[in-house]
């Protein structure tokens, strides 16, 4: 049994909670029965399966012993996401949801728990997806990803059915009350016509204005490298001349943070990837990041996933004006349910991606060697090891501080430098640190830098498997 699938309980007929205005697209039901299959049969995966630009994101995929699990997990939490971001869009007691967001951000605490989600965001960034490189290599691609197919009804063609299914059975309920209001008298009789306005109104308001044409086929030249600070009507990125940078490690690792990071890489994976054909307007674009980034918060157990979707309803606010208008029977209004649910392709395509990269534990280290350079006794030095399990990065810097902190406090002798290096299961160094002040890590990258600062006595020494605390050989 799945981690969320207590959500299904919450599913019936193809419609969420019971309430018909609230369907759920073809493509979601359709991955609840087959998950897996269901994501590989996407053309965008597809894309990625064969082109060898997108290797690394094959990689990720393929070598996931749980990604059918993580497939159905997002579809599940979707809905949930959606609904709850069309309550804050309907919410008639916030009327700032993004200040609304930002305090309840504020108000949740760093713990162990937040700070690995972080440190799994930076690793997905820099590492896991590579952005900085991958966005590089896909400026040669462009035209290739805007051409791959698409699946399914558009988005438009969705909402306008979704729109016509939901007057058609207002007008059915319209002639119901019409006809049971002859019969009535009194305060039911008053009941049924206030009930009556009510759908009348809902009637009215679907029927007056259509959805703007912005869901076509992209006539701009859009680079790989996205400008956050858009202004006009649609998503035109002009050229940018920075390209995507690595994050640096040791930043804020905050839920803030690590929504701040997961909103980057949402962000260019659907610009730059999953919406690559379409235009979506300015103004509507950071809902559908948004709700990637809830959908991934909530699956790795972060307790940021609800502040998010007051951000996505935010952006929704502010592009109320190109939303289709949904009423159901009872006047609930579900703009933002269908504008979101149209999108469930791409918005579950990204999160998957991304919750596997920050999943990819295959660099993280296995074994810890922490040196402390005496600075009186030229080539020699104390040694620490530490064995890690089922760990992340964060715990894995954590360690190295407390052993560092170990060496000075026991320190016989001053100490020159301290060099923390981690191996990883194929006895392949994974992360290293310069660790003399040890609240200030300073990372060293790539293995030739590496062994660069270990030197051959230490590489000497790992390789013996040899281990002991205090060492005058």
């Amino acid at each position: 049994m799945g981690q969320f699938d207590y959500l299904r309980d919450q599913i019936s007929n193809n419609i969420w909670i019971d309430k018909e205005i609230l369907q759920i697209s073809e493509a979601v039901t359709t991955a609840l029965n087959e998950g897996q299959e269901w994501y590989f049969s996407l053309p965008h995966l597809q894309f990625i399966m064969a082109n060898p630009v997108m290797g690394g994101i094959k990689d990720l995929l393929t070598a996931s012993q749980d990604l059918g699990a993580t497939v159905l997990d997002c579809n599940l939490v979707f809905l949930e996401t959606v609904y709850g971001i069309n309550k804050a869009f309907n919410s008639k007691v916030h009327k700032d949801l993004a200040g609304k967001a930002q305090v309840e951000l504020a108000k949740l605490a760093a713990n162990n728990t937040e700070k690995a989600i972080y440190e799994a965001s930076v690793m997905a960034h820099n590492e896991s997806l590579n952005l900085p490189e991958l966005s590089v290599k896909v400026a040669a691609i462009e035209a290739e990803i805007a051409s791959i197919q698409q699946q399914g009804a558009t988005a438009t063609e969705q909402i306008e059915q979704w729109k016509n299914d939901a007057i058609t059975k207002l007008e059915e309920l319209k002639n119901e009350l019409l006809a049971l209001i002859e019969g009535l008298q009194g305060n039911p009789r008053s009941n049924a016509r206030a009930r009556l306005r009510k759908v009348e109104a809902g009637i009215a308001a679907m029927q007056t204005g259509n959805i703007p044409p912005i869901i076509a086929m992209n006539p701009y030249e859009i680079s790989s490298q996205f400008d956050l600070s858009i202004h006009s009507t649609f998503r035109k990125a002009p050229v940018v001349l920075n390209a995507i940078v690595p994050i640096a490690v040791g930043g804020a690792a905050t839920v803030a943070g690590a929504a701040t990071v997961l909103t980057g890489i949402a962000s260019w994976l659907l610009s730059s990837f999953f919406l690559k054909a379409v235009n979506i307007p300015a103004t509507l674009l950071p809902a559908l990041t948004n709700t990637v980034v809830s959908i991934v918060l909530k699956v790795m157990g972060s307790a940021g996933a609800n502040a998010t979707r007051y951000l996505a309803a935010s952006a929704l606010k502010a592009g109320q004006s190109l939303l289709p208008k949904l009423f159901g029977a009872t006047g609930m209004q579900a703009s933002g349910w269908a504008y979101l649910m149209a999108w469930a392709t791409p918005i579950i395509g990204a999160a998957v991606i991304i919750i596997q990269a920050m999943r990819n534990k295959l660099l993280l280290a296995d074994m810890l060697y922490t040196f402390a350079e005496l600075r009186d006794v030229p080539g020699k030095f104390n040694l620490t090891q530490a064995h890690m399990i089922d760990t992340n990065r964060v715990e894995i810097l954590e360690e190295f501080k407390t052993c560092a902190k170990d060496l000075i406090s026991e320190a016989r002798l001053p100490i020159e430098r301290i060099i923390g290096v981690g191996l990883d299961r194929q006895k392949e160094y994974a992360v290293c640190y310069i660790l003399t002040n040890p609240d200030s890590p300073v990372q060293v990258s790539g293995n030739e830098a590496i062994a660069a600062a270990l030197g051959a006595d230490k590489i000497a020494r790992i390789a013996s498997g040899q281990f002991g605390f205090f060492d005058w050989e």
